[in-house]
């Protein structure tokens, strides 16, 4: 202790000074002379103060540690860890957990210095070394139990914590509840008497409310849950009762008491806990101990904590009870009040009331309350609101109003007859005429009576007025008998018109009475034809029949119109008489109307079984000729199966025959499928025609109000679908038992070659020391062979004889049929019996020659194979003993280093005490030297193994005393030696293995699942060959083939897990927790390593190389608290072999079996997935489950056999085959279907927007056939000329979309997302197809080959966020598609929605408006018409085209260029502009040359003659564009050449160039002959010259005086778009400067020339970055990248202001390109800087990549057109250009690839002008550049309107800008003719343009 060091300190000093005052010092001082022994006596005096000091020091430091680490110690024991006040003490202590830890992670560092300096005191070594080591021991310790004591703690507040958030949680749900409950008791409240109105509200309400109390169901499941969980905090406290049951408890930590033990995780009973800090505990074994309560937890269940939980959920389901008895109740009162209404309505109903309504109207009112007295009797089941009594009085009710309305039904008709009643007796009154007649004149003669004597009277009276007044009364009687008889004359033929009418109406009544029941005897059809055939004939005599009584009708409509007439001569005086003719009229329409419905039902009918019987006649044809061969297919299948195998050979014919016949079976699938679709069409028409018998009987039912009997119907479609489905099990039964016996047979063929080598293979399998017998064996064997060889000699000698003696005898039979006349019968048989069995004999030779050849080429094979195999075997034997070298050398060099460690250690003074000690007791130890255990991959020294705690000192002593062998304690260590082994192979058949290489090459293993196991096996130590029963290392098993190359270095990382990470900083071995510490290796590759590492034996140290459990591996710092919390989770870090799902590295070892004999762990086979057809193969169902189109319920179905592969292909069709993209082209003009190539060729569709929807097709699955209703793959569709040759290159690469693309450096099969990533295909392009995929049905995955919604594959990592924000975005950067009848910027999706859905076949049709132009005279609309130049091969005469000529070498290519742009198609268009006015243009399609008419006419290129030549047809379209052409020519040669005229720019955009000598006009077709134009010839390639070198058509005097000429010019005025002109513009206008040089000039000058660097904006007029035009709108995306890609395989990113190039990332930090446009340009820089070829480590160029596959072809070909427009094609190699002739030599072109190149007129037209708003190239765009002299920066000039007046279809609006270019108005389009330089600056711009020379004159006539 420190007082002994301290008193020693002291009595040393004394001595000291006692040694320094001694007379020996004295006199030597005096003598100044010091003896050696006093200066080493001195010496050692120092050096022990100095050790007692530092002794002191040392032992005080960690005294002060001890007592620090005890502190915290007692502090934490002590701590109350009950449920008392747990509220306020779990925050609290979690904030002082917080700073312990802190605390304690400072203190670490304060004890790791200290140890440093105990470190160097002993390695000195200090003299009381094992004082200071045991004072470090105990402070190790101490530290040690308090680490402990943290976990423990942790434990302890988490537990904690969710105790109290239990408890809190469940008391606030029983709040929560008792809410709930109070509310819906008060609030819901109803009974009858509440009006309906507010049930419906009160209902309402009741819903919502039940959505609420089910919110509250999770949060009471969760409890329940959790409740199981909680622990227990009550028994803690001692005060707490007791229970009559123990307690247990359970250990956080390893506690070690004298010798009883109890470790993490045992659980023992609690039997006494007064004392807070310690526990009495009787642990595993009965043992009792105390233990520190901070290390023991009360485990679940909490029974309090269950039974709250328990009783919330009661009062759930009791609030549920009640919520469920009150939804009743109003749903019963509901119910109830609607059935009341209805009621109500009924019995107020009378007779009078329903002969007014309908028919309909009545009997809905009593289905109506049918429904509601059902719904009623349904819903007051349980209701309290209704007894039984009330039930029993509501059903009276309703049975009383039934019988109500139905005695009502019975008085109508009598109401009826009784308001017809009169109408009835006026026809009885018809058979009484004559008495009314008689009546009538009895009445005239009384009258003609009393007139006379009136008269006699009136002659004798005088009184005048009497006589007048009877006069009066005697005209008036008079008058009145006149109208009655006239009245009466009307009636009479009134009555008699009634009579006809009724007969007429009669007669037709029972015609049709009968027709009517004819029709509706029969409700379907039948099976039988001739049945079928026999009714059409019944149908055609009644239609007969009705024809021929049509009179009826036509007499009955006849009779009815005089009844009418009639009727309406009766006078209006006698109302009384009128009779209402309504009824009759309604009557007759009536009968006229079922006339002809049985007219049109006779009609009907006839053509459907017309159409019936032919289909009928079909399917009985094709089913009996399919039924007949299923029979005879399968006597034939069980013959063969009854046929019996002896040998192989009879196997080889017999599994030959079986394959024939397997074959045929397959081949009539067809067969079956066109009986199906048969049977489909006559099901169809059978049901088809009973509906509509059904449909005709139940409107004459409701018409007539009479019920019509109904039988049972028997459909015969029945019948014919089970006749169906009987013959398809019939196939598929034969189909099944085809398969599997083809299947058996080939197992047989493979068993019987197997059994038949299996002796050899096991021969081969033996030991090393076998091989020499086996070598010997081959030898007698090789011996045997070449005695069969000298047999076979020997045979075929013999077999030479026998055919010379066959010759003879043939000889011989020869002269016996001359001689046959003179030789007898007899004879003569003798000799053909003779020779027919030398015959047999010469067979039997050559059988046995055979036979024997047969037995010497398998034996030759056999050899070869034994050979083979016994040099495998060699070399493996050699391998293994280099293995056993390399071990030994290993084990040698460990030997030496531990000799030479114990050499050391014997030089320590202290170690000779040690060895005089064991001397002494008599005891001879070991070396420890030699105590060396095999770990996973080297050696181990047992002291090693003792200090990670493997062993114990007891074992370690028995060691170092003999007790143990090092054999005996590896056996009981072999869990940390060798561990368990991990996962070593596939089980494959009944006994057979395999290793995982060989199940991932055979399939039976899925690539990412095998290579995560072998990962395994390196992580855990060894690669397994199971076969050979070897473990290897990573390098061994490459070598040897037991796991491919390709994942060497896969696996060495995962090896490195074994044998350590090396520290790049260090070189220290680090474990796989401390690599990915050190980010080495991300995390879950580190999890999965030492996942795989504790299900074999635990966490491998790779310095030890042992196994150590997690517990160890974190006190060496070997795993940190956050892997071992993921370890105890149990991560699914693996793959399922069957299912394909995450699975954790133990359940799959748990599935394996261990090998009897080796111990191996073998996994089954994997059961083979079901699967269904996809896109371009076999889908597994596993992967449509992972792709969420599956759920777990449907596996579950497939596997019972309830759902089969073919539904879940009819269910997911449109993910696994169909495609809704645009198929083709509906033309509105013709009513015609075409596809998109065909539209194309036709003119409906621009070749731009052809290709976008082919495209767009082949990425979404196939290429589309709209007429035949085919799906077809690329190359297909081009076979079936759905494509042309132009576009198959890009479609092809399209279709790669789906087929998915191959990574450059692995090969891999990645997606299209992965494609743009990695720069193999433009971004851009990419997105559009990813759009139309989606538009489509979804992505496409092309690794399983179906697709999957966007949601699922932006969450399985298929694409980013960003490009999730893209394809979700409808903005304008996403519209890459064109609508061809407004031109029109959309999205794929909005395309879509304009296009029409073909009726017949499904298909997506996108269609053609017919555009009526308003009528011109004499027009050539859309005449198109050809030119073909024809060259004569003047040795042959023969005819031949341009192609043809120069491929066989009559003209060279410069010619070839020069007669291919002789060839035209010109077009004739009409374009509608902005402004809404017509242009007419002639287009030529082969060259896209195009000439605006008007613009022509106004320019005075051509007069108004020659146009009016063209339009009356005195000229062809041909002559007339050969005449435009050549005056366009002219103008522009005389432009040029020009110095002082100034002009304005033609529009006109011709790209064409010919020779003066071919530009007379030609006919239609033009013969050019070398073998006469050899002169000629001469000189147009002369001119051809000088125009190349121009790149323009100027001629050679053109060029020379070219010059650079600067004008300034000062214009008075100068009118902007805006608004009139500032003095300051006008200032900026004057001062501009601008130089005009010749484009020959630059090229011929520069050499390599700079690409376009920036844009001219020609409103702001100012030069700004392509970048900056592209965020103004003046450039749309497109043309922006394209620009920049053109910058970048070029030499890099221009810089506007001083032209100098950069890197895309300097580019991107200075601000000049954007960040995403940086990543887009990355290919694009590769062809410059170069792809490496990761192989040779060559550079490769774009031309190399293309052909490497490395770089896709489209955008491969756009960056070599760059390229060779601005100087040729770049090296990076070389770092210089190259021309085309050393392209062509090294090969990175053939010739159609370089003649596509120097055509620079057909280049690629991929940039938008952003002037002109036209489809240009890049050489186009280069030529119309201004450049800047100063910086030499080429710029493109940009307006935000079209200069040509044109929309393009090509423009888009781009965001950021005001206006798109369809928007501007025809007066600002005008305004870009004028090109300025930048205002305000003294640069000078240089105009190059292959099409226009001009200077431009500043006057306001010209900027207008």
């Amino acid at each position: 202790n420190s007082a002994d060091i301290e008193q020693q300190l002291i009595s040393h000093s004394k001595f000291h000074s006692s040694i320094q005052r001694s007379p020996e010092v004295d006199k030597a001082k005096f003598e100044l002379v010091v003896s050696p022994c006093l200066s080493l006596c001195q010496k050692m005096s120092h050096g022990r103060s100095n050790q007692l000091r530092e002794m002191q020091q040392i032992i005080e430091a960690i005294s002060r540690q001890i007592m620090w680490v005890n502190v915290r110690e007692e502090e934490e024991l002590v701590f109350d860890w009950g449920d008392k006040n747990i509220d306020l003490y779990i925050p609290k202590k979690q904030e002082s957990y917080s700073k312990l830890m802190s605390d304690l992670e400072e203190k670490e560092k304060d004890l790791n210095k200290l140890k440093l300096k105990v470190d160097s005191l002993l390695k000195n070594p200090h003299p009381a070394s094992d004082k200071i080591e045991a004072y470090m021991d105990t402070l190790q310790t101490q530290w040690s139990w308090l680490l402990q004591i943290t976990k423990c703690i942790h434990v302890h507040l988490k537990e904690n914590a969710a105790y109290s958030e239990f408890f809190k949680e469940a008391n606030e749900m029983y709040n929560k509840l008792q809410k709930a409950h109070e509310n819906i008791r008060k609030k819901f409240t109803s009974d009858r008497n509440t009006p309906l109105e507010n049930l419906l509200e009160l209902l309402e309400g009741l819903e919502k409310e039940k959505e609420r109390i089910m919110e509250n169901k999770r949060q009471v499941q969760h409890l329940v849950n959790k409740s199981k969980s909680i622990v227990r905090l009550r028994p803690r406290n001692p005060e707490e009762e007791k229970s009559c049951s123990p307690v247990m408890v359970q250990a956080l930590c390893d506690f070690k008491q004298d010798q009883k033990v109890i470790l993490k995780g045992n659980e023992g009973i609690l039997k006494d806990n007064s004392q807070r800090s310690k526990w009495q505990v009787t642990g595993p074994g009965g043992l009792d101990m105390l233990v520190p309560s901070v290390c023991l937890l009360v485990p679940p269940p909490n029974s309090l904590g269950i039974n709250m939980a328990n009783k919330n959920e009661q009062y759930y389901e009791a609030i549920l009870s009640v919520w469920n008895q009150l939804y009743i109740n109003i749903k019963s009162l509901i119910s109830w009040q609607y059935y009341v209404q209805d009621l109500t309505r009924i019995n107020s109903l009378t007779v009078t009331m329903l002969s007014r309504m309908r028919p309909e109207e009545y009997r809905s009112i009593l289905k109506s309350l049918e429904a509601h007295y059902s719904e009623f009797t349904h819903c007051c089941h349980g209701s309290e609101m209704f007894k039984d009594e009330d039930k029993r009085s509501i059903e009276s009710q309703y049975t009383g109003a039934h019988a109500h309305y139905d005695r009502l039904l019975v008085q109508l008709p009598e109401y009826y007859c009784v308001c017809r009643f009169g109408f009835v007796h006026v026809t009885k009154c018809v058979c009484f005429p004559q008495s009314v007649q008689r009546d009538v004149d009895s009445i005239r003669e009384e009258y003609l009576r009393l007139n006379e004597r009136v008269l006699k009277e009136l002659e004798n009276m005088t009184d005048s007025d009497k006589a007048t007044f009877l006069h009066s009364q005697l005209g008036l009687i008079n008058e009145r008998l006149g109208s009655l008889n006239e009245c009466f004359a009307a009636y009479l033929q009134r009555l008699r018109a009634l009579r006809v009418l009724l007969q007429s109406v009669s007669r037709a009544e029972d015609i049709i009475k009968v027709h009517e029941a004819r029709l509706t005897e029969k409700e379907t059809t039948s099976l039988n034809p001739a049945e079928v055939g026999d009714y059409r004939s019944t149908l055609k005599s009644m239609r007969a029949e009705l024809e021929g009584k049509s009179a009826v009708l036509v007499s009955m409509e006849t009779e009815l119109g005089k009844a009418v007439h009639w009727n309406g001569q009766v006078g209006g005086a006698f109302h009384r008489c009128d009779v209402d003719l309504s009824i009759y009229s309604e009557q007759v329409n009536q009968l006229s109307d079922r006339w002809r419905r049985i007219q049109s039902q006779l009609d009907s009918r006839l053509r459907d079984l017309e159409g019936y019987l032919h289909l009928l006649q079909q399917y009985t044809t094709t089913s009996s000729v399919l039924s007949e061969w299923i029979g005879a297919t399968r006597q034939k299948h069980d013959a063969l199966q009854a046929t019996k195998i002896d040998s192989i050979t009879a196997l080889d014919e017999h599994l030959n025959q079986q394959k024939v016949l397997n074959s045929e079976i397959k081949g009539k699938r067809e067969s079956v499928v066109s009986v199906l679709g048969d049977t489909d069409a006559c099901v169809n028409s059978i049901k088809d025609y009973e509906l509509e018998l059904a449909s005709y009987s139940a409107g004459l039912e409701t018409l007539l109000n009479i019920p019509m009997k109904r039988t049972m119907l028997q459909s015969p479609s029945t019948k014919l679908t089970e006749e169906t489905t009987l013959l398809q099990t019939r196939y598929i039964e034969l189909l099944t038992l085809s398969g599997d016996y083809n299947k058996y047979l080939g197992e047989l063929h493979n068993n019987m070659e197997t059994l038949k080598t299996s002796c050899l293979i096991q021969s081969t399998e033996t030991q090393y020391n076998k091989i020499e017998m086996e070598r010997d064996a081959l030898l007698l064997k090789l011996k045997q062979t070449n005695q069969d060889r000298a047999r076979s000699q020997e045979l075929e000698e013999e077999l030479n004889h026998m055919k010379v003696s066959l010759e003879s005898e043939s000889r011989i039979k020869l002269c016996l049929q001359e001689e046959n006349e003179k030789v007898c019968i007899k004879d003569f048989l003798y000799w053909k019996g003779q020779y027919e069995s030398k015959e047999g004999e010469v067979r039997q030779f050559n059988s046995e020659k055979e036979k024997m050849e047969r037995e010497r080429s398998s034996l030759k094979t056999e050899i070869e194979r034994l050979m083979r195999e016994l040099r495998e075997v060699e070399e493996r034997y050699k391998s293994s003993l280099l293995i056993t070298q390399t071990q030994f050398s290993e084990l040698t060099s460990v030997r030496d280093s531990l000799e030479a460690e114990l050499s050391k250690l014997r030089e320590r003074p202290y170690a000779f005490a040690k060895h005089t000690q064991t001397d002494e007791s008599g005891k001879k130890d070991l070396d420890p030297a030699t105590l060396v255990f095999e770990g996973v991959r080297k050696m181990v020294t047992a002291k090693q193994l003792l200090d990670c705690g493997v062993i114990n000192k007891v074992t370690y002593g028995q060691l170092l005393n003999g007790q143990k062998t090092v054999r005996e304690v590896s056996v009981d260590i072999k869990l940390n030696l060798k561990g368990t082994g991990s996962i070593s192979g596939v089980a494959v058949g009944p006994q057979g293995k395999m290793s995982l290489t060989e199940a991932k090459r055979e399939n039976i293993l899925s690539e990412d699942s095998a290579i995560l196991l072998l990962e395994a096996q390196a992580a855990t130590g060894h690669i397994v060959d199971p076969r050979a029963n070897e473990k290897m290392t990573v390098q061994e098993a490459c070598k040897r083939g037991v796991v491919y190359e390709e994942d060497r270095e896969r696996l060495l990382i995962a090896e490195a897990a074994c044998l350590g990470y090396r520290d790049p900083n260090t070189t220290k071995l680090l474990s796989a927790g401390q690599a990915m510490r050190k980010g080495l290796i991300d995390r879950v590759t580190a999890l999965r390593m030492l996942q795989a590492q504790e299900s074999v034996g635990g966490i491998i140290d790779p310095v030890l190389s042992v196994f150590l459990s997690k517990d160890a591996a974190m006190d060496r710092d070997l795993i940190d608290e956050d892997l071992y919390r993921a370890l105890n989770q149990r991560p699914e870090c693996y793959l399922d072999p069957d299912t394909q799902l995450g699975a954790s590295y133990v359940s799959l070892k748990r599935r394996c079996k261990a090998e009897p004999t080796t111990g191996l762990l073998i996994l089954p086979a994997p059961e083979k997935p079901m699967t269904v057809n996809g896109l371009r193969g076999e889908v597994s169902v596993t992967d449509l489950m992972s792709a969420n189109l599956l759920e777990k319920s449907d596996m579950d179905q497939l596997k019972e056999g309830k759902l089969t592969s073919q539904d879940i292909e009819h269910r997911l069709r449109s993910y696994l085959r169909g495609s809704t993209c645009i198929a083709g082209v509906y033309n509105e003009a013709n009513d015609k279907t075409l596809s998109i190539y065909q539209a194309m060729k036709e003119g409906l569709l621009k070749p731009s927007t052809t290709l976008e929807l082919l495209e767009a097709q082949a990425a979404s699955g196939f290429m589309i056939d709209p007429v035949n209703n085919l799906c077809l793959t690329v190359v297909d569709a081009y076979k079936r000329g759905l494509a042309g040759p132009e576009f198959k290159d890009k479609l092809l690469s399209a279709e790669r979309a789906v087929t998915g693309y191959k990574d450059p450096g692995t090969d891999k099969i990645i997606s299209l997302f992965q494609a743009i990533e990695k720069g193999l295909i433009e971004k851009g392009h990419g997105i559009h197809l990813l759009e139309a995929q989606i538009a489509s049905g979804g992505i496409i995955d092309p690794r399983h080959s179906h697709r999957i919604e966007v949601v699922t594959a932006y969450k399985k990592g298929y694409f980013s966020k960003e490009m999730n924000q893209i394809l979700t975005d409808e903005g304008d950067n996403s519209k890459g598609f064109f609508d061809p009848n407004n031109q029109d910027n959309l999205t794929y999706l909005q395309l879509k929605k304009r296009c029409i859905i073909d009726q017949k076949t499904g298909l997506v049709l996108l269609s053609i408006k017919n555009k009526k132009e308003p009528p011109q005279p004499i027009t050539q609309k859309s005449t198109q018409r050809k030119r073909r130049v024809v060259i004569v091969d003047p040795d042959t005469n023969k005819d031949m085209s341009v192609k043809e000529a120069y491929d066989n070498g009559l003209i060279d290519h410069e010619m070839f260029l020069e007669l291919s742009q002789q060839e035209c198609e010109w077009e004739e268009i009409t374009i509608t502009t902005q402004d809404g006015s017509k242009r007419l243009v002639i287009f030529d399609r082969k060259t896209e040359i195009q000439y605006d008419i008007r613009e022509l006419l106004e320019k005075s290129v051509i007069n108004q003659s020659l146009y009016d030549q063209y339009r009356s047809q005195m000229i062809t379209l041909t002559q007339f564009a050969d005449i435009v052409t050549s005056k366009t020519k002219a103008n522009r040669s005389s432009a040029s050449s020009s110095s002082s005229s100034s002009t304005s720019s033609s529009k006109a955009r011709a790209a064409a160039t010919s020779a003066a000598a071919y530009s007379s006009l030609l006919s239609s077709s033009t013969t050019y002959s070398p073998r006469i134009t050899s002169t000629s010839s001469t000189s147009i390639k002369a001119e051809k010259t000088s125009s190349i070198i121009g790149s323009s058509t100027i001629g050679p005097s053109s060029i020379g005086e070219c010059s650079t000429i600067t004008r300034s010019t000062t214009s008075s005025s100068f009118t902007q778009p805006d608004g009139p002109s500032s003095p300051s513009t006008l200032k900026h206008i004057a001062s501009i400067s601008v130089s005009l040089a010749c484009p020959a000039e630059a090229v011929v000058l520069d050499g390599e020339q700079s690409p376009v660097g920036a844009i001219f904006d020609m409103e702001a007029l100012e030069k700004i970055s392509i970048s900056e035009a592209h965020k103004r709108g003046l450039v749309d995306s497109i043309s922006a990248q394209r620009l920049l890609e053109a910058q970048a395989c070029t030499g890099g990113i221009v810089n506007p202001s001083d032209g100098r190039r950069l890197s895309i990332q300097e580019a991107s930090s200075q601000g000049i390109i954007e960040n995403d446009m940086a990543t887009r340009l990355k290919p694009a820089q590769k062809a410059y800087i170069g792809f490496e070829d990761i192989k040779c480590k060559h550079k490769m160029s774009a031309a190399e990549a293309m052909r490497e596959k490395w770089l896709p072809y489209e955008a491969g070909h756009r960056f070599l057109e760059f390229q060779f427009v601005t100087g040729g094609l770049y090296d990076p190699e070389l770092g210089r250009r190259r021309t085309i002739k050393e392209a062509l030599k090294e090969g990175w072109l053939d010739g159609r690839g370089a003649q596509k190149l120097q055509d620079t007129r057909h280049h690629a037209k991929n940039l938008t002008c952003p002037k002109t708003k036209l489809k240009i190239s890049y050489k186009e765009a280069m030529d119309n550049c201004l450049v800047e002299e100063n910086t030499g920066v080429k710029m493109l000039q940009a307006a935000s309107a079209s200069s040509r007046g044109i929309s393009s279809p090509y423009n888009s609006s781009t965001p950021g800008s005001k206006s798109g270019s369809r928007t501007g108005s025809r007066a600002s389009s005008r305004r870009g003719s004028l090109d300025l330089g930048s205002s305000g600056s003294s640069r000078r711009y240089s105009i190059v343009s292959s099409t226009t020379y001009s200077r431009t004159s500043f006057s306001s006539s010209s900027m207008s």
